[in-house]
Formats: C-alpha cells, sequence, structure tokens
C-alpha cells in the first residue's frame, strides 16, 4: 500500500509538472499568486510566517508582518512554479535568470585558475535559481547538498532528473554529504551551500546572531575551507544569491568576506560574516525571504529570560543529544 500511495502521489506530481511546463510565461506569477492565496488560508502556515517575521522585526506592525508574509509564500511558489518552467529549457533561462557579466567573469577565472569555490548561500531569493545560473550562464561545475525526497520515485525525478540533469549540477545528499563534498572538491568542482540552516551542534552547528537571535547555523563552508588549504587546494568561499527585481527576472549577485579567510579568530566569527551578508540583504528584500519554516527552532541553553521572549511559540532549549553523540548514546545505553 505505501509503494502503490508513493506511485499515486508521483504520479499526481508528473501532472502538474508537465501542466507547469504547459503554461504561457505571464501565467506563472499568476498561477504563484493563486495558490498562495489558498496557502495562506492555512492557519498553521500564516501563523509559522508571521512569528519568524515578528522575531527578526519586533518594531513591525502586525499589517506590515502579514503583507510580507503574504508576498514571501508568493516568491516562494513563483521560485518554485518558475524552477520547473525552465527546467531543460535555454530559452526561458535566458529570459528569467540573469548573471551580470562582471560576476559572470568572476567566476569563469576561478574555474579557469581551478579554483573551487565554497558557494554560501541562504534560504533566500531562489537558490535553484542561483545553481542554474552558475552552472548556465559560467559554465561553472557545482555540487549542491539537498535532502532526499522520502517517496523514491519523486526523489529520483526530481533530484537525479530535474536538479542533476537539467540544472548541470551534481546532487549531493544531507546524510553523509562532508564526504561527498570533499569527493566533489577533489574532481575540481564547487559546492553550493545553504548556511541558514538548523544544523545540530554534534554536526557542526554553531550558534550565531541572525537578527539578533542565536541560532545555529551550518559551519560547512568553513571545514570544507580549511580541508582544501590544509591540502593546497585552490578555494575560496564567497556568499552569493539570486533576487528577483521589478522586471520579474532573477539577478545573481555575491559578495566576498569582509576580510580575508586567515585573519579570523575563530569559526564562530567566519559564520557570523557570512550571516550578516544575508541578514543585510533579507532586510532589503524582506519579502523574498523564506520564512515558511522553523528558522529560530532552538534556544542556546544560557539564554536569559529577556532574550526567550524573543523566540517564536515553537521554539524550545534542544536536549543533550543535539550537542553531543555520546549523550545519545549514553541515554541509550541507560535504557
Amino acid at each position: 500500500m505505501k509503494k502503490i500511495r508513493e506511485f499515486v502521489l508521483y504520479c499526481a506530481a508528473m501532472l502538474s509538472y508537465y501542466t507547469i511546463r504547459s503554461l504561457p510565461g505571464w501565467a506563472v506569477p499568476v498561477t504563484a499568486r493563486f495558490f498562495a492565496r489558498i496557502a495562506w488560508m492555512v492557519p498553521g502556515v500564516s501563523k509559522l510566517v508571521c512569528a519568524n517575521i515578528k522575531c527578526a522585526f519586533p518594531d513591525w506592525d502586525k499589517k506590515k508582518i502579514r503583507k510580507v508574509g503574504f508576498e514571501s509564500i508568493f516568491n516562494m511558489l513563483w521560485n518554485m512554479i518558475e524552477f520547473f518552467w525552465t527546467d531543460g529549457r535555454p530559452e526561458r533561462i535566458e529570459r528569467c535568470y540573469v548573471m551580470p557579466e562582471c560576476l559572470r567573469e568572476k567566476l569563469q577565472n576561478f574555474a579557469r585558475n581551478d579554483v573551487r569555490m565554497l558557494y554560501v548561500s541562504s534560504h533566500h531569493g531562489s537558490w535553484e535559481g542561483s545553481g542554474i545560473m552558475a552552472t548556465y550562464h559560467a559554465k561553472v561545475k557545482m555540487a549542491a547538498i539537498a535532502k532526499p525526497v522520502k517517496n523514491k520515485y519523486l526523489n529520483k525525478f526530481f533530484n537525479d532528473r530535474v536538479r542533476g540533469i537539467a540544472a548541470g549540477f551534481e546532487v549531493i545528499f544531507s546524510k553523509g554529504a562532508m564526504r561527498s563534498c570533499v569527493s566533489a572538491l577533489r574532481d575540481g568542482k564547487s559546492i553550493a551551500i545553504l548556511v541558514d540552516q538548523n544544523t545540530r551542534v554534534r554536526d557542526g552547528g554553531v550558534f550565531v546572531n541572525f537578527f539578533g537571535v542565536p541560532s545555529p547555523s551550518s559551519s560547512g563552508p568553513i571545514v570544507l575551507k580549511r580541508y582544501c588549504d590544509a591540502r593546497n587546494i585552490p578555494c575560496a568561499i564567497m556568499f552569493g544569491i539570486s533576487l528577483r527585481h521589478a522586471d520579474g527576472k532573477l539577478y545573481s549577485l555575491s559578495e566576498d568576506l569582509p576580510k580575508p579567510f586567515e585573519e579570523y579568530e575563530s569559526d564562530a566569527e567566519i559564520l557570523q560574516a557570512l550571516l550578516d551578508i544575508s541578514e543585510k540583504y533579507i532586510r532589503e528584500y524582506p519579502e523574498q525571504y523564506l520564512w515558511l519554516y522553523k528558522r529560530f527552532q532552538h534556544i542556546p541553553p544560557d539564554a536569559s529570560e529577556e532574550l526567550k521572549k524573543r523566540y517564536p511559540y515553537y521554539a524550545k532549549v534542544p536536549n543533550a543529544h543535539f550537542f553531543s553523540k555520546l549523550a545519545r548514546e549514553n541515554n541509550n545505553t541507560k535504557e
């Protein structure tokens, strides 16, 4: 029965996919806005989105929070539908995704000199679009970390077919990702990493400030940079995102760390610098950030009572397993 359900869901997804592919270009944002209105009427969706925005922008009034929240859902759906709409269609990619010439030359220069890029991004704008532009416009060989879809049929189609072939980059699944990233770097590929993920401390997460609220973020790009430096593999960390402008097109941009990597005193300082860059662009384009996930989920154990009040309703102090594999093993032994 499980296999039957998964296959039925896969068939429904395929019907939606090919329906999207048949849409005229003007219908893509219209379709996204229609489904955004439906999603916004789901109480749990609007509640989560508004709670996250309130946490990041505590001075905003309710009307502004709801307006930005709805636009965030709309932009998320627009990016997703557009990603499928452009799949394997160069003329549509040219129409929707724009890479400035200066950035194209920068990426191509890295490729010519065999410099691997650790392309750090966040859940802002279209991270899928960033992958398309790096591989399509700049011909960069890239690998991206992604979570596998539980439905095996959808996973094979989405990660192997759409992401893996059409976008032109290798998909690395989150489980055992670091080992696969190392292999990709050795093969001369660059790595795309979403830094604003709730990575457990025992898995390399580091608490850094995000809109003034300590939140665990992935130290993956720093670990990989140190790996490359130790083995004399040319490598550079770059923050990059793709944001939608008033003309409806996505434009890619990048920004380097404020100072050379080796001048930072700790991993937390480097990670904070990357999150600060991300926060700067989110403040400029708050309606394009993905507020629909529990970004502020974990409260550090040493947080003051005043700070704890800043967190959304779903946040809590994580248990010992979050910080240590040893704690989990000891708990299993006791049981």
